[in-house]
């Protein structure tokens, strides 16, 4: 089922709209404030995201960080239909644009529209904060620096990014990267310890996203907490 993030600052506007995706079957997420935003795109599996700038300093703010975090597109939702407001608004990050107040049969074309041509792209590649794995090409990028991974490298972190916020054992990561039972846990060690040393060398944060969890295995977190937890940070 795809998932649609609205940030609208016309509350009536809201219920019309939950009501139409709804009938499509399409699952719909309210946020309340750029915090919101921000919380359900690192923790939610969002396709779209439908905004209505508030003013020009939210929308570059908010468009820049949305963009850093996912590649999902953005349906721009304006009051302002001349040339220099919608050109300003596709500059800064969005997709596509709809005029206010909202025609219901074109808000659910484009809503398709633009899921569609998501679903092509989201098979393919995975998106967090920044960090880009293709798995077409087998390309990995931080912040559009290039980033070369060995194949099992690359293996264990599509199986972290596609299971975060799960403990995936030594044993679980073994069977589904190396394909056998008997290998060595040590091995898988070694390719983890391989894999954050390069995911340092490009500056993402690898140590607040994957912990050790002792006795267990390991786990992605979305969120970069710095607070004490059964889950550390390892070498």
């Amino acid at each position: 089922m795809y998932s649609v993030l609205i940030f609208l600052g016309e509350k009536d506007s809201l219920t019309v709209l939950h009501s139409l995706l709804k009938k499509e079957k399409i699952r719909c997420l309210f946020a309340v404030s750029e915090k919101d935003v921000i919380h359900m795109i690192q923790n939610e599996r969002i396709n779209l995201f439908v905004f209505d700038p508030s003013s020009s300093e939210l929308w570059l703010k908010i468009c820049k960080k949305v963009k850093t975090l996912s590649d999902i597109p953005i349906l721009m939702v304006t009051e302002s239909t001349d040339k220099e407001s919608i050109l300003n608004g596709l500059y800064a990050g969005a997709d596509d644009f709809i005029a206010a107040p909202i025609d219901e049969d074109i808000f659910l074309a484009k809503i398709k529209a633009n899921l569609r041509r998501e679903g092509t792209v989201s098979v393919n590649e995975i998106h967090f904060n920044g960090l880009v794995l293709n798995k077409t090409r087998y390309e990995t990028a931080y912040e559009n620096t290039s980033l070369s991974l060995t194949q099992k490298e690359f293996s264990l972190l599509d199986c972290f990014l596609s299971n975060k916020n799960q403990v995936l054992t030594r044993e679980q990561l073994i069977m589904q990267i190396w394909g056998y039972k008997y290998t060595d846990t040590r091995t898988v060690d070694s390719h983890i310890r391989n894999l954050r040393g390069k995911l340092r060398t490009v500056k993402f944060p690898i140590d607040d996203h994957l912990r050790t969890s002792w006795g267990y295995g390991y786990i992605w977190m979305t969120e970069g907490r710095k607070e004490k937890s059964t889950y550390h940070k390892s070498d």
